[in-house]
């Protein structure tokens, strides 16, 4: 019951993202210390964010580069990992909130399975890659949009990449409050 309760802070959202699957647990001692490297850079990449956004977005890049070089390395060399790279980024059609997300895929990730998502939050203007574990995976119900509807909680432990997430999402909620309160405003104007 726990995994399928929703946050009450939570938006539709169409963010910049892509995904991949990750390992529950690491497989060696090398991809342990990348998964921690990565979480202690991620964490000061969106506090370097706060002073310096132009040079926190160039260091994402690199890091980015990093990723897909040694994605692409171990591809090469037939060494069987689950991590692959990420899928291609595109905007995709998100339920966002502080505690998990929802998002569309054309490829499935089955409940239980560990993934790691890079979205890019524009309204705060970070990029992040946040771990989950898939609660929920449906087929679409559109014939004209196969694929899937995926859903996931967090993992803990990632403090900063949440805080970025949930200040996205307050952030969208003023601004369509705001887009609210404008539109009555000009009806009213209108009506008077």
């Amino acid at each position: 019951m726990a995994d399928n309760q929703r946050d009450f802070y939570r938006i539709q959202d169409r963010l910049l993202m892509a995904w991949r699957l990750a390992d529950l647990e690491p497989t060696s001692e090398t991809e342990s210390a990348l998964l921690a490297l990565n979480r202690v850079l991620d964490e000061e990449l969106l506090e370097l964010n706060d002073d310096s956004p132009e040079i926190a977005r160039v260091l994402t890049l690199l890091n980015r580069k990093i990723e897909l070089l040694v994605s692409s390395d171990e591809e090469g060399s037939g060494v069987s990992t689950n991590l692959g790279g990420f899928c291609d980024k595109a905007h995709v059609d998100v339920s966002l909130s502080g505690s998990g997300m929802g998002y569309f895929s054309l490829t499935n990730a089955e409940e239980g399975a560990a993934v790691e998502v890079m979205l890019n939050l524009e309204s705060i203007d970070v990029e992040i890659t946040v771990r989950m574990i898939i609660i929920e995976s449906r087929v679409s119900a559109d014939a004209e949009n196969p694929g899937f509807w995926l859903r996931g909680r967090f993992v803990e432990d990632q403090d900063k990449q949440v805080d970025a997430i949930v200040a996205h999402v307050n952030q969208r909620q003023f601004e369509q409050l705001q887009r609210r309160t404008q539109t009555s405003g000009a009806q009213t104007n209108e009506d008077s």
